[in-house]
């Protein structure tokens, strides 16, 4: 036998830092939600309606947290797990019989059952927070091992064998093919095996409904190759759908940006999420220790622990929104006079460089947000696009959609453009893009063929 010592470093994400990650892909609604849970299961929250302005609302907070004694208050740290600070566990399976609120949260008392080891539950809990309404990962594991302090081939097993064998089937994929491929490796027998070849190779040509190119391709009978077809279908492509806005299409903007005197202005709509303080009673009766027997004053010191923690993850939340919102438009500030022609090209990378965060808290930052502009309500990531090459330089992916529809909505309706016929045209405007991309520019924006579009 041999024993061997190996030095690492490794991050290791406390409850508190675990609780600002869950709190920053929470919108204004899902905030008022956390916030009315926490009042009900912390007695030394407090709560009141309104804002005074900025400066005193800061003020008067910054004065109730100073007065507390934080090293005496939070010297007691009993081991906590990802949201579950409560005192009594719950079966999430043995009360409602609709799904939970958000995906999040369903995912995560899967999680909190499932049997791990602290370190895969962490990184589960991370992958979790970084899926996106869909249920997709959007976020490398790169970004992530490099946030968690972790090796990407852990990242990558937790991801495989732990959230992706999760409920709903498909969920925390990469790309629809990889979706569509969980769900039909935890079929049952009898599950078509030529599916899967369908999916992993061919997905394309079934997307682009070329029956005959997918039978050259497949060495299989028109019969099977239909019936795998038939099976695809019935794949769920947006696993998260049924937790997410999908239920409450309405956009309710979290955050007001405005262009004021060629500055861009930043108003946070939270007037409902109120403000929160410590309770003054508990306070004091904390500091003065006077009829209180060990267990009380052991339970008073955890929850008030728990209620710092929890303020100072709600004012950190707002900071690193606000941060991003501006760094956001600072770049996109052409949008605010101009709409859509004035969209610049930017990734998440490009915020995250030049906030000196990790990409993963761009993603989560902007999970779910939504902003109110002189040009409309958008969703936040609506303002993350790519580039294209023209003539003028780069152009955003937003820009060639907007050319895109505007060339389609001039075509001759008994004649209309074929996905080539519609790459010249933008090659015309400067816009140079594949036959291919433009019919998937096309069906992102729903708009059908050549030969659905055609009016007789």
């Amino acid at each position: 036998m041999e024993i061997s010592q190996k030095l690492e470093h490794r991050l290791i994400i406390s409850p508190r830092l675990q609780q600002s990650l869950k709190l920053l892909t929470l919108n204004n609604l899902e905030i008022e939600q956390a916030i009315e849970e926490e009042l009900e299961t912390n007695p030394l929250l407090e709560w009141e309606p309104g804002r005074p302005s900025e400066d005193k609302a800061e003020e008067r907070s910054a004065d109730r947290l100073d007065n507390i004694n934080w090293q005496e208050a939070l010297s007691f740290t009993p081991r906590e797990r990802y949201a579950s600070e409560a005192a009594e566990e719950v079966d999430p399976y043995a009360t409602a019989q609709v799904p939970p609120v958000t995906l999040s949260e369903h995912l995560l008392r899967q999680l909190e059952v499932a049997d791990t080891t602290d370190r895969d539950f962490e990184i589960a809990a991370s992958i979790i927070s970084a899926l996106d309404r869909d249920g997709y990962l959007r976020v490398g594991t790169a970004a992530l091992a490099s946030e968690l302090g972790e090796e990407e081939s852990e990242v990558e097993r937790v991801l495989t064998e732990i959230v992706q064998l999760m409920d709903p089937p498909g969920v925390a994929a990469r790309d629809l093919s990889e979706c569509l491929l969980i769900q039909w490796g935890e079929g049952e027998d009898g599950t078509p095996a030529l599916a899967g070849v369908i999916i992993e190779k061919h997905l394309d040509l079934l997307a682009n409904r070329s029956d005959e190119k997918l039978l050259k391709a497949i060495n299989a009978t028109p019969e099977e190759v239909s019936a795998a077809i038939d099976y695809i279908k019935d794949l769920e492509p947006r696993p998260g759908r049924a937790f997410g806005s999908e239920n409450n299409p309405a956009l309710v903007p979290d955050i007001r940006v405005d262009l004021v005197r060629d500055a861009v202005e930043i108003t946070f709509l939270d007037e409902r999420i109120g403000r929160l303080y410590i309770s003054p009673r508990y306070r004091e009766l904390l500091a003065g220790g006077e009829g209180l027997d060990r267990e009380a004053e052991r339970f008073l010191r955890y929850r008030l622990k728990a209620a710092a923690s929890f303020i100072r993850a709600i004012h950190q939340r707002r900071k690193t929104l606000e941060k991003v919102v501006g760094a956001v438009f600072e770049r996109q500030r052409a949008f605010l006079a101009l709409g859509e022609p004035g969209l610049k090209p930017l990734t998440m990378e490009d915020v995250a460089n030049q906030l000196g965060f990790h990409v993963s808290t761009v993603s989560r930052a902007t999970a779910s947000k939504v902003v109110d502009t002189p040009m409309g309500i958008f969703p936040l990531k609506y303002f993350f696009t790519g580039s294209v090459a023209s003539s003028e330089g780069e152009v955003s992916v937003e820009r060639v959609k907007a050319l895109l529809e505007d060339i389609i909505a001039d075509e001759d309706k008994g004649a209309p453009l074929s996905d080539e016929s519609l790459a010249s045209e933008l090659q015309k405007r400067g816009v140079k893009v594949a036959r291919r991309t433009v019919a998937k520019y096309r069906k992102l924006l729903k708009i059908p063929g050549k030969y659905e579009r055609k009016i007789v």
